[in-house]
């Protein structure tokens, strides 16, 4: 079965090559099923306005980084999760998207969601999980510890 529908390009995050001493970006390019969850990735990782050339690409999910902590959250997240990934990614259809609320993996700064989705058509399923930063501890000075959003 051919897996051209899957696309080819640069993997994501970008690599360098190790020979040039990192100044050149890598051309490894991913050409499977891989390179769709790459493109995921890229989508919920970037920010609405970032991109010069398409300032509409990207997530709102980060907008909601100072929200409290409950179902309200979860429920936008879920919204924006599915709206952003089918509207950016043609080739896969979000199925569900949960959250680990088990007691190991409860804190109250980080939010793991998992995505699982379905390529349209090779009807294989894949999912992921990405780590929802709401904000982290970088430190203490002089005047006490400072807190930093991170999304």
């Amino acid at each position: 079965m051919s897996v051209d529908f899957l696309g080819k390009g640069l993997r994501f995050p970008f690599a360098f090559q190790k020979r040039s001493g990192g100044a050149q970006v890598s051309t490894i390019t991913s050409t499977d099923h891989a390179h769709i969850h790459e493109s995921i990735l890229q989508i919920l990782g970037t920010r609405p306005g970032e991109r010069f050339m398409n300032p509409e690409f990207g997530s709102h999910m980060r907008d909601l980084v100072f929200e409290p902590n409950g179902s309200v959250l979860r429920g936008l997240l879920r919204h924006y999760i599915i709206d952003d990934v089918e509207r950016w990614e043609k080739r896969v259809y979000v199925t569900d998207v949960s959250f680990d609320e088990s007691p190991e993996a409860v804190d109250g700064n980080t939010l793991y969601i998992r995505i699982s989705y379905r390529v349209i058509d090779t009807q294989v399923e894949g999912n992921l999980v990405w780590p929802f930063c709401r904000e982290e501890m970088t430190g203490s000075s002089d005047t006490g510890t400072r807190r930093v959003a991170v999304g």
